[in-house]
Protein backbone atom coordinates (compact mmCIF):
# COMPACT_ATOMS: atom_id res chain seq x y z
CA UNK A 1 0.00 0.00 0.00
CA UNK A 2 2.84 2.43 0.94
CA UNK A 3 4.69 1.39 -2.05
CA UNK A 4 1.18 2.29 -4.41
CA UNK A 5 0.91 5.52 -2.84
CA UNK A 6 4.68 6.44 -2.89
CA UNK A 7 4.21 5.73 -7.06
CA UNK A 8 1.72 8.26 -7.18
CA UNK A 9 2.28 11.04 -5.69
CA UNK A 10 5.72 11.50 -5.57
CA UNK A 11 5.96 12.79 -9.26
CA UNK A 12 3.24 14.40 -8.80
CA UNK A 13 4.67 16.31 -5.26
CA UNK A 14 7.63 16.92 -7.04
CA UNK A 15 5.87 18.44 -9.81
CA UNK A 16 3.72 20.80 -7.85
CA UNK A 17 6.42 21.61 -5.81
CA UNK A 18 8.66 22.40 -8.73
CA UNK A 19 5.80 24.62 -10.49
CA UNK A 20 6.55 27.96 -9.11
CA UNK A 21 10.35 27.63 -9.31
CA UNK A 22 10.35 26.30 -13.47
CA UNK A 23 8.61 28.65 -15.98
CA UNK A 24 9.16 26.51 -19.10
CA UNK A 25 6.65 23.20 -18.57
CA UNK A 26 9.40 20.91 -20.48
CA UNK A 27 12.40 21.87 -18.14
CA UNK A 28 9.44 21.00 -15.08
CA UNK A 29 8.79 17.91 -16.73
CA UNK A 30 12.47 16.65 -17.51
CA UNK A 31 13.57 17.28 -13.58
CA UNK A 32 10.01 16.13 -12.21
CA UNK A 33 10.60 12.48 -14.22
CA UNK A 34 14.59 12.66 -13.60
CA UNK A 35 13.96 13.29 -9.56
CA UNK A 36 10.75 10.59 -9.52
CA UNK A 37 13.13 8.25 -11.38
CA UNK A 38 16.14 8.44 -8.91
CA UNK A 39 13.76 8.51 -6.05
CA UNK A 40 12.14 5.15 -7.29
CA UNK A 41 15.29 3.84 -7.88
CA UNK A 42 16.88 4.50 -4.47
CA UNK A 43 13.83 3.28 -2.49
CA UNK A 44 12.70 0.35 -5.39
CA UNK A 45 9.31 1.15 -4.76
CA UNK A 46 8.59 -0.39 -7.84
CA UNK A 47 10.64 -2.60 -9.44
CA UNK A 48 14.14 -1.35 -11.18
CA UNK A 49 12.91 -2.10 -14.72
CA UNK A 50 9.22 -0.68 -14.36
CA UNK A 51 10.66 2.75 -13.38
CA UNK A 52 13.28 2.28 -16.26
CA UNK A 53 10.64 1.89 -18.96
CA UNK A 54 8.72 4.82 -17.65
CA UNK A 55 11.90 7.31 -17.96
CA UNK A 56 12.10 6.05 -21.50
CA UNK A 57 8.69 6.43 -22.65
CA UNK A 58 7.60 9.14 -20.59
CA UNK A 59 9.94 11.61 -22.69
CA UNK A 60 8.75 10.04 -25.73
CA UNK A 61 4.95 10.37 -25.38
CA UNK A 62 5.24 14.10 -24.07
CA UNK A 63 8.47 15.12 -26.40
CA UNK A 64 10.33 16.19 -24.44
CA UNK A 65 13.62 15.56 -26.06
CA UNK A 66 14.81 13.51 -28.91
CA UNK A 67 14.61 10.01 -29.46
CA UNK A 68 18.22 9.64 -29.74
CA UNK A 69 18.98 11.12 -26.76
CA UNK A 70 16.41 9.47 -24.40
CA UNK A 71 17.83 5.74 -26.14
CA UNK A 72 21.34 6.97 -25.83
CA UNK A 73 21.84 4.14 -23.32
CA UNK A 74 20.98 0.93 -26.20
CA UNK A 75 23.77 2.32 -28.29
CA UNK A 76 26.48 2.99 -25.41
CA UNK A 77 29.73 0.35 -25.10
CA UNK A 78 28.53 0.06 -21.41
CA UNK A 79 24.92 -1.70 -22.30
CA UNK A 80 26.81 -4.10 -24.92
CA UNK A 81 29.54 -4.73 -22.65
CA UNK A 82 26.70 -6.22 -20.12
CA UNK A 83 24.93 -7.99 -22.61
CA UNK A 84 28.38 -9.44 -23.66
CA UNK A 85 29.34 -9.98 -20.81
CA UNK A 86 26.19 -11.89 -19.30
CA UNK A 87 26.94 -14.50 -22.38
CA UNK A 88 30.63 -14.64 -21.61
CA UNK A 89 29.80 -15.37 -17.83
CA UNK A 90 27.41 -18.99 -19.58
CA UNK A 91 30.27 -19.99 -21.75
CA UNK A 92 32.59 -19.98 -18.64
CA UNK A 93 30.12 -21.66 -16.54
CA UNK A 94 29.25 -24.39 -19.47
CA UNK A 95 32.91 -25.46 -19.64
CA UNK A 96 33.02 -25.16 -15.97
CA UNK A 97 36.31 -22.92 -16.50
CA UNK A 98 35.22 -20.85 -13.56
CA UNK A 99 36.41 -23.68 -11.20
CA UNK A 100 39.76 -23.30 -12.20
CA UNK A 101 39.63 -19.49 -11.54
CA UNK A 102 38.28 -19.77 -8.03
CA UNK A 103 41.79 -21.81 -7.34
CA UNK A 104 43.74 -18.74 -7.55
CA UNK A 105 42.20 -18.42 -3.50
CA UNK A 106 42.45 -21.99 -3.12
CA UNK A 107 45.78 -21.80 -1.94
CA UNK A 108 45.32 -19.55 1.21
CA UNK A 109 46.55 -20.95 4.20
CA UNK A 110 44.44 -20.75 7.47
CA UNK A 111 41.34 -18.68 5.25
CA UNK A 112 39.16 -17.17 7.52
CA UNK A 113 36.39 -14.73 5.95
CA UNK A 114 38.28 -11.08 6.72
CA UNK A 115 41.67 -12.86 5.26
CA UNK A 116 39.24 -14.08 2.19
CA UNK A 117 37.82 -10.24 1.85
CA UNK A 118 41.23 -8.94 2.04
CA UNK A 119 42.73 -11.46 -0.19
CA UNK A 120 39.79 -10.80 -2.75
CA UNK A 121 40.11 -6.81 -2.27
CA UNK A 122 44.04 -6.60 -2.94
CA UNK A 123 43.35 -8.81 -6.59
CA UNK A 124 40.60 -6.73 -7.49
CA UNK A 125 42.68 -3.22 -7.31
CA UNK A 126 45.58 -4.83 -9.22
CA UNK A 127 43.47 -6.31 -11.83
CA UNK A 128 42.90 -2.45 -11.86
CA UNK A 129 45.74 -1.88 -13.05
CA UNK A 130 45.99 -4.34 -15.91
CA UNK A 131 42.60 -4.05 -16.85
CA UNK A 132 41.75 -0.53 -18.05
CA UNK A 133 38.03 -0.41 -18.28
CA UNK A 134 35.68 -0.95 -15.07
CA UNK A 135 32.88 -2.57 -16.49
CA UNK A 136 34.88 -5.03 -18.56
CA UNK A 137 36.40 -5.36 -14.77
CA UNK A 138 33.31 -6.08 -13.28
CA UNK A 139 32.22 -8.63 -16.22
CA UNK A 140 35.44 -10.78 -15.71
CA UNK A 141 35.19 -10.73 -11.93
CA UNK A 142 31.81 -11.84 -11.13
CA UNK A 143 32.03 -15.15 -12.69
CA UNK A 144 35.02 -15.57 -10.71
CA UNK A 145 33.28 -14.19 -7.42
CA UNK A 146 30.53 -16.53 -7.80
CA UNK A 147 32.43 -19.20 -8.06
CA UNK A 148 34.79 -18.42 -4.93
CA UNK A 149 31.60 -17.89 -2.78
CA UNK A 150 30.07 -21.39 -3.74
CA UNK A 151 32.93 -23.35 -3.87
CA UNK A 152 33.35 -21.95 0.04
CA UNK A 153 29.50 -23.15 0.68
CA UNK A 154 27.52 -20.14 0.62
CA UNK A 155 24.37 -19.80 -0.99
CA UNK A 156 23.04 -16.51 -2.59
CA UNK A 157 21.03 -15.89 0.61
CA UNK A 158 24.13 -15.92 2.93
CA UNK A 159 26.03 -12.55 4.07
CA UNK A 160 29.11 -14.60 3.06
CA UNK A 161 27.83 -14.75 -0.27
CA UNK A 162 26.75 -11.19 -0.67
CA UNK A 163 29.76 -9.89 1.10
CA UNK A 164 32.06 -11.86 -1.51
CA UNK A 165 30.39 -10.38 -4.29
CA UNK A 166 30.45 -6.46 -2.69
CA UNK A 167 33.82 -6.92 -2.28
CA UNK A 168 34.78 -7.87 -5.68
CA UNK A 169 32.70 -4.96 -7.34
CA UNK A 170 33.35 -2.66 -5.16
CA UNK A 171 37.19 -2.70 -4.45
CA UNK A 172 37.72 -3.20 -8.59
CA UNK A 173 35.28 0.02 -8.82
CA UNK A 174 35.80 2.59 -6.61
CA UNK A 175 39.64 2.72 -5.34
CA UNK A 176 39.78 2.51 -9.40
CA UNK A 177 39.06 6.31 -9.91
CA UNK A 178 42.30 6.91 -8.53
CA UNK A 179 44.17 5.12 -11.35
CA UNK A 180 44.14 7.52 -14.40
CA UNK A 181 43.21 5.06 -17.18
CA UNK A 182 40.82 2.76 -14.98
CA UNK A 183 37.61 4.18 -15.22
CA UNK A 184 35.85 6.23 -17.77
CA UNK A 185 35.15 9.80 -15.52
CA UNK A 186 39.55 9.41 -15.26
CA UNK A 187 39.83 9.76 -19.10
CA UNK A 188 37.05 12.39 -19.46
CA UNK A 189 38.70 14.35 -17.16
CA UNK A 190 41.89 13.85 -18.82
CA UNK A 191 40.75 14.08 -21.86
CA UNK A 192 38.81 17.80 -21.15
CA UNK A 193 42.24 19.25 -19.57
CA UNK A 194 44.04 18.80 -22.32
CA UNK A 195 41.54 20.13 -24.77
CA UNK A 196 40.46 22.86 -22.91
CA UNK A 197 43.37 24.23 -20.83
CA UNK A 198 45.92 22.25 -22.70
CA UNK A 199 46.61 20.90 -19.32
CA UNK A 200 48.18 17.26 -19.42
CA UNK A 201 47.40 15.29 -16.37
CA UNK A 202 50.11 12.35 -16.21
CA UNK A 203 49.60 8.96 -15.05
CA UNK A 204 52.21 9.37 -12.15
CA UNK A 205 51.12 12.69 -10.85
CA UNK A 206 47.23 11.33 -11.11
CA UNK A 207 48.57 8.29 -9.05
CA UNK A 208 50.32 9.75 -6.54
CA UNK A 209 48.34 12.83 -5.88
CA UNK A 210 44.79 10.60 -5.13
CA UNK A 211 45.65 6.48 -4.87
CA UNK A 212 47.09 6.94 -1.26
CA UNK A 213 43.39 7.67 0.29
CA UNK A 214 41.50 7.91 -1.86
CA UNK A 215 42.43 4.23 -3.30
CA UNK A 216 44.26 2.50 -0.46
CA UNK A 217 42.15 3.96 2.31
CA UNK A 218 39.25 3.31 1.01
CA UNK A 219 40.07 -0.04 0.17
CA UNK A 220 40.31 -0.70 3.54
CA UNK A 221 37.06 0.65 4.73
CA UNK A 222 35.62 -0.46 1.66
CA UNK A 223 36.48 -4.23 3.67
CA UNK A 224 36.12 -3.12 6.80
CA UNK A 225 32.41 -1.93 6.49
CA UNK A 226 31.93 -5.13 4.34
CA UNK A 227 33.32 -7.24 7.23
CA UNK A 228 31.23 -5.36 9.39
CA UNK A 229 27.48 -6.01 7.39
CA UNK A 230 28.24 -9.17 6.22
CA UNK A 231 30.48 -11.09 8.66
CA UNK A 232 30.51 -15.08 7.99
CA UNK A 233 32.06 -18.22 8.45
CA UNK A 234 33.26 -20.32 5.51
CA UNK A 235 31.44 -23.81 5.12
CA UNK A 236 34.10 -25.21 3.83
CA UNK A 237 37.71 -25.02 2.38
CA UNK A 238 38.07 -24.24 -1.26
CA UNK A 239 39.38 -27.68 -2.03
CA UNK A 240 42.44 -28.37 -4.56
CA UNK A 241 41.03 -31.02 -7.43
CA UNK A 242 44.13 -32.55 -8.68
CA UNK A 243 45.24 -31.01 -11.59
CA UNK A 244 43.85 -32.29 -15.20
CA UNK A 245 43.78 -31.41 -18.89
CA UNK A 246 42.21 -28.74 -20.42
CA UNK A 247 39.04 -29.58 -22.16
CA UNK A 248 38.65 -28.79 -26.37
CA UNK A 249 36.03 -26.31 -25.33
CA UNK A 250 37.76 -24.71 -21.95
CA UNK A 251 40.60 -24.08 -23.98
CA UNK A 252 38.58 -21.93 -26.56
CA UNK A 253 36.74 -20.00 -24.00
CA UNK A 254 40.39 -19.45 -22.58
CA UNK A 255 41.82 -18.23 -25.94
CA UNK A 256 38.85 -16.54 -26.47
CA UNK A 257 38.70 -14.62 -23.04
CA UNK A 258 42.91 -14.14 -23.49
CA UNK A 259 42.46 -12.27 -26.57
CA UNK A 260 39.72 -9.88 -25.76
CA UNK A 261 41.71 -8.97 -22.86
CA UNK A 262 44.27 -8.39 -24.69
CA UNK A 263 42.68 -6.29 -27.01
CA UNK A 264 41.09 -4.47 -23.99
CA UNK A 265 44.18 -3.19 -22.61
CA UNK A 266 45.98 -2.50 -25.85
CA UNK A 267 42.58 0.08 -27.07
CA UNK A 268 44.79 3.23 -26.87
CA UNK A 269 46.58 1.49 -29.92
CA UNK A 270 43.79 0.26 -32.36
CA UNK A 271 40.86 2.28 -30.95
CA UNK A 272 38.13 -0.35 -31.32
CA UNK A 273 35.75 -0.02 -28.64
CA UNK A 274 35.51 -2.75 -25.76
CA UNK A 275 31.93 -3.42 -26.36
CA UNK A 276 32.90 -4.33 -30.02
CA UNK A 277 35.12 -6.82 -29.11
CA UNK A 278 33.26 -8.57 -26.41
CA UNK A 279 30.83 -9.04 -29.05
CA UNK A 280 32.89 -10.19 -31.33
CA UNK A 281 33.82 -12.55 -28.60
CA UNK A 282 30.88 -13.97 -28.36
CA UNK A 283 29.71 -14.27 -32.12
CA UNK A 284 32.67 -16.64 -31.97
CA UNK A 285 31.35 -18.79 -28.98
CA UNK A 286 28.13 -18.51 -30.75
CA UNK A 287 28.90 -19.60 -33.86
CA UNK A 288 26.81 -23.17 -34.73
CA UNK A 289 30.28 -25.20 -35.51
CA UNK A 290 31.50 -24.26 -31.31
CA UNK A 291 28.09 -23.84 -29.96
CA UNK A 292 29.31 -23.29 -26.49
CA UNK A 293 27.54 -20.24 -25.98
CA UNK A 294 23.70 -21.80 -26.86
CA UNK A 295 20.25 -20.73 -26.97
CA UNK A 296 19.09 -21.68 -23.85
CA UNK A 297 21.74 -18.91 -22.73
CA UNK A 298 20.29 -15.97 -24.58
CA UNK A 299 17.02 -16.85 -23.76
CA UNK A 300 18.06 -16.49 -19.78
CA UNK A 301 19.67 -13.31 -19.76
CA UNK A 302 18.08 -10.68 -17.13
CA UNK A 303 16.49 -8.22 -19.55
CA UNK A 304 15.10 -6.81 -16.91
CA UNK A 305 18.77 -5.78 -15.67
CA UNK A 306 20.22 -4.31 -19.22
CA UNK A 307 16.63 -1.81 -19.11
CA UNK A 308 17.80 -0.59 -15.83
CA UNK A 309 21.55 -0.31 -17.15
CA UNK A 310 20.27 1.50 -20.62
CA UNK A 311 17.88 3.44 -18.47
CA UNK A 312 20.89 4.94 -16.36
CA UNK A 313 23.44 5.90 -19.22
CA UNK A 314 20.64 7.44 -21.05
CA UNK A 315 19.27 9.43 -17.87
CA UNK A 316 23.30 10.85 -17.96
CA UNK A 317 22.54 11.74 -21.33
CA UNK A 318 19.44 13.64 -20.41
CA UNK A 319 20.94 15.68 -17.84
CA UNK A 320 24.48 16.71 -19.62
CA UNK A 321 21.98 17.74 -22.65
CA UNK A 322 19.54 19.78 -20.23
CA UNK A 323 20.52 23.69 -20.18
CA UNK A 324 18.64 24.81 -17.24
CA UNK A 325 20.11 22.11 -15.06
CA UNK A 326 23.61 23.24 -16.22
CA UNK A 327 22.81 26.74 -15.43
CA UNK A 328 21.41 25.62 -11.99
CA UNK A 329 24.74 24.12 -11.34
CA UNK A 330 26.91 27.73 -12.44
CA UNK A 331 24.42 30.16 -10.50
CA UNK A 332 24.82 27.57 -7.10
CA UNK A 333 28.69 28.12 -7.61
CA UNK A 334 28.71 31.58 -8.07
CA UNK A 335 27.00 32.08 -4.56
CA UNK A 336 29.71 30.31 -3.30
CA UNK A 337 31.48 32.20 -0.12
CA UNK A 338 34.68 31.06 0.70
CA UNK A 339 35.38 29.91 4.44
CA UNK A 340 38.77 31.50 6.30
CA UNK A 341 40.17 27.79 6.42
CA UNK A 342 41.20 26.50 3.21
CA UNK A 343 40.14 22.53 4.29
CA UNK A 344 36.42 23.72 4.77
CA UNK A 345 36.71 25.47 1.20
CA UNK A 346 37.75 22.20 -0.04
CA UNK A 347 35.44 19.93 1.64
CA UNK A 348 32.99 22.11 0.56
CA UNK A 349 33.57 22.51 -2.91
CA UNK A 350 34.29 18.47 -3.13
CA UNK A 351 30.59 17.84 -1.38
CA UNK A 352 28.85 20.25 -3.66
CA UNK A 353 30.70 18.34 -7.11
CA UNK A 354 30.02 15.02 -5.02
CA UNK A 355 26.40 15.68 -4.08
CA UNK A 356 25.48 16.97 -7.76
CA UNK A 357 26.71 13.31 -8.81
CA UNK A 358 23.34 12.02 -6.97
CA UNK A 359 21.59 13.36 -9.90
CA UNK A 360 23.94 14.13 -12.64
CA UNK A 361 25.71 10.93 -12.47
CA UNK A 362 29.54 9.89 -11.77
CA UNK A 363 30.53 10.38 -15.91
CA UNK A 364 29.04 13.78 -16.00
CA UNK A 365 30.50 15.46 -12.81
CA UNK A 366 33.98 16.31 -15.10
CA UNK A 367 31.99 16.76 -18.04
CA UNK A 368 30.38 19.70 -16.56
CA UNK A 369 32.85 21.10 -14.17
CA UNK A 370 35.88 20.76 -15.96
CA UNK A 371 34.79 23.52 -18.57
CA UNK A 372 34.24 26.10 -15.06
CA UNK A 373 37.79 24.56 -13.71
CA UNK A 374 38.80 28.49 -13.71
CA UNK A 375 36.19 30.19 -12.58
CA UNK A 376 36.18 27.51 -9.53
CA UNK A 377 39.80 28.36 -8.68
CA UNK A 378 38.99 32.31 -8.98
CA UNK A 379 36.19 31.64 -6.50
CA UNK A 380 37.73 29.40 -4.25
CA UNK A 381 41.95 30.34 -4.06
CA UNK A 382 42.93 26.72 -5.20
CA UNK A 383 44.84 26.30 -8.75
CA UNK A 384 43.66 24.72 -11.22
CA UNK A 385 45.49 21.48 -10.98
CA UNK A 386 43.77 21.26 -7.19
CA UNK A 387 40.44 21.98 -8.72
CA UNK A 388 41.30 18.76 -11.10
CA UNK A 389 42.28 16.45 -8.49
CA UNK A 390 39.31 17.61 -6.44
CA UNK A 391 36.54 16.54 -9.03
CA UNK A 392 38.73 12.86 -8.55
CA UNK A 393 37.89 13.34 -4.65
CA UNK A 394 33.90 13.98 -6.10
CA UNK A 395 33.70 11.33 -8.56
CA UNK A 396 35.42 8.90 -6.63
CA UNK A 397 32.64 9.50 -4.08
CA UNK A 398 29.64 7.13 -4.69
CA UNK A 399 26.10 7.32 -2.86
CA UNK A 400 23.74 5.66 -4.56
CA UNK A 401 24.36 2.26 -7.07
CA UNK A 402 22.65 3.77 -9.86
CA UNK A 403 25.48 7.04 -9.77
CA UNK A 404 28.18 4.99 -11.48
CA UNK A 405 27.36 2.20 -14.15
CA UNK A 406 29.72 -0.24 -12.73
CA UNK A 407 28.53 -1.05 -9.88
CA UNK A 408 24.86 -1.60 -12.16
CA UNK A 409 26.86 -3.91 -14.05
CA UNK A 410 28.34 -5.30 -10.86
CA UNK A 411 24.60 -5.99 -9.54
CA UNK A 412 22.71 -6.74 -12.70
CA UNK A 413 25.79 -9.92 -13.18
CA UNK A 414 25.90 -10.89 -9.69
CA UNK A 415 22.09 -10.79 -9.27
CA UNK A 416 22.18 -9.51 -5.36
CA UNK A 417 19.79 -6.94 -4.24
CA UNK A 418 20.16 -2.97 -4.37
CA UNK A 419 19.78 -2.47 -0.48
CA UNK A 420 22.78 -4.47 0.50
CA UNK A 421 25.28 -2.54 -1.93
CA UNK A 422 23.71 0.60 -1.06
CA UNK A 423 24.17 0.01 3.03
CA UNK A 424 27.95 -0.24 2.14
CA UNK A 425 28.18 2.47 -0.64
CA UNK A 426 25.93 4.91 1.17
CA UNK A 427 28.09 5.01 5.03
CA UNK A 428 31.28 4.95 2.97
CA UNK A 429 30.68 8.04 1.26
CA UNK A 430 29.78 9.67 4.40
CA UNK A 431 33.16 8.62 5.63
CA UNK A 432 34.70 10.03 2.52
CA UNK A 433 32.89 13.41 3.21
CA UNK A 434 34.02 13.51 7.15
CA UNK A 435 36.93 12.21 7.41
CA UNK A 436 38.86 11.19 3.73
CA UNK A 437 37.97 14.67 2.27
CA UNK A 438 40.29 16.58 5.07
CA UNK A 439 42.67 13.77 4.54
CA UNK A 440 42.92 14.13 1.03
CA UNK A 441 43.24 17.71 1.19
CA UNK A 442 45.72 17.53 3.93
CA UNK A 443 48.08 15.35 1.41
CA UNK A 444 47.74 17.57 -1.57
CA UNK A 445 48.57 20.54 0.28
CA UNK A 446 52.43 18.47 0.75
CA UNK A 447 52.51 17.67 -2.88
CA UNK A 448 52.00 21.57 -3.43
Amino acid sequence: MIKNLLFIFTPVFIYLGLFNFIENSQDLMIITLILTTIIFWATNAVPLYFSSLIFLFVPIIFSLTSKEVVFSGFSSSAFWLVFAGMLIASAIKNVQLNDRFSLVFGNIKNLSYLKLLIYISAFSVLFSFVMPSSVVRIVLLVPLAVVVARNLGFSESDKGYIGIMLTFILSSTLPAFTILPANVPNMILAGLTKEIFDYEILFSHYFIANFLVLGFIKNIIIVSLIYYFFKDTPKKQIEIPKAKSFSKDEKIVLAVILIMLSFWMSDFIHKISPSIIAIIGVLFLAYPSINIIKAKDINSINFSSLIYVAAIISLGSLLASNTYIKNILFESINHFEPFDLEVLNYIALSSFMSFSGIAITQPTIPAIFTPIAEQLSSISGFSLDEIFMMQVASFSNVFFPFQAPPLIVGLALSQIKQRHMLKVIFVLAVITVVFLYPLEYFWLVQLR
